[in-house]
């Protein structure tokens, strides 16, 4: 398996390492629970070194990103960054992936780590095919990636880098030059809370680390993994690669529309995802709390009246709202607010209804 820079760090916080994409990642330090409650109440420290960062640099890098990609790239100024989707030609999801521009021909893109290959690739026959001034460099093993997420996460990253974090609004990113530290700083994640994403060069990730676990000790900011990870997302409806979408699903039928630039120049998938606009879904993805005490998992049955209608792409028990939540596939007619399912848990069919997400949303201060 592929280790991250943090590997070290990882075994001497004990950390249960698992293997996740082919890399050994932390699954958990203190506890799933613990890690959790340290985000939502405080901060929590993340090393997410195991996604894919590839630079897409060049004259034609805007039109490359346009074409690849389904969202609006244009909209972007220096030190923005987008969520955004690439599709194969039938409309189906390659991948989701986030996009920051950091410089007038210079874009990093962030790609799932299971999908890190065939992404690369991907954009590499694209780039020989119409766009001969696109240079895309795989910076995966150059770069590290920390995931700085909470109420805390500001005047931690205050602390040690500096004034400058203060500057950031939500989706924006700046090359960091301060305290001895350099790389790409974010206000991005996939929490939920306020939080920030660090690409950072591979060789100082271990001291940066450490040092924000210093500085946040007495605050008891902690280590947080995998486990923690997926609890947070699913409580606002973050979508994961895999579980809610896959290379057989469109940004339709994800939910997802939102990231497809309709106006824009034309993009690769672009005429199956406007005829299926047309056309209408088949099945969409929506959200659903349970209405009684249970936990739903991944590929469980739902059901109306009995019949199987659909199933769970993620569920679980949400820690801070104390029920069970999740996100799953159903037909257009079932997918409105406030209709009733059940979940078929185990053989017991447990009511649950749509809704529609974030399932939680953070208290702003």
């Amino acid at each position: 398996m592929d280790e991250t820079p943090l590997i070290q760090a990882h075994r001497t916080h004990q950390a249960k390492l698992v293997d996740f994409a082919g890399w050994l990642m932390p699954m958990q330090y203190t506890g799933v629970l613990d890690e959790y409650h340290a985000v939502r109440h405080g901060a929590g420290l993340f090393d997410v070194s195991h996604m894919g960062r590839i630079k897409v640099e060049g004259d034609q890098g805007e039109k490359f990103l346009q074409w690849v990609s389904t969202n609006d790239v244009a909209k972007l100024a220096v030190g923005q960054a987008q969520y955004n989707m690439v599709c194969q030609e039938s409309g189906g999801i390659l991948d989701d992936i986030f996009v920051y521009k950091t410089g007038e021909a210079e874009f990093l893109v962030c790609v799932n780590a299971s999908n890190r290959m065939k992404i690369l690739e991907w954009f590499q026959r694209h780039q020989q095919e119409k766009f001969p001034k696109v240079t895309i460099i795989d910076e995966s093993k150059e770069l590290a990636q920390l995931a700085i997420q909470g109420t805390l996460s500001q005047k931690l990253l205050n602390t040690v880098i500096g004034s400058s974090v203060d500057k950031l609004k939500p989706r924006q990113c700046l090359t960091l030059e301060q305290n001895g530290f350099s790389g790409l700083l974010s206000r991005t994640g996939y929490t939920g809370e306020v939080g920030y994403e660090w690409y950072l060069p591979a060789g100082i990730a271990q001291s940066a680390w450490e040092q924000l676990l210093q500085a946040g000790e007495n605050d008891q900011v902690k280590p947080a993994g995998l486990g923690a990870r997926d609890l947070l997302r699913l409580d606002v409806g973050y979508l994961l690669y895999g579980n809610d979408m896959n290379e057989e699903t469109t940004p339709l039928e994800a939910g997802a529309e939102w990231v497809i630039g309709w106006d824009k120049d034309p993009f690769y998938g672009q005429a199956a995802l406007k005829k299926q606009k047309e056309e209408g879904v088949s099945k969409k993805l929506v959200g659903f709390e349970l209405m009684e005490r249970g936990v739903p998992r991944h590929d469980m049955e739902i059901l109306k009246n009995g019949e199987t209608v659909g199933n769970v792409t993620s569920g679980n028990f949400s820690p801070i709202l104390q029920k069970g939540i999740g996100l799953g596939s159903l037909p257009p007619m079932l997918c409105h607010e406030g209709t009733l399912v059940d979940i078929n848990i185990r053989g017991k069919h447990v009511p649950a209804k749509v809704v529609k997400p974030p399932f939680y949303k953070r208290q702003k201060s």
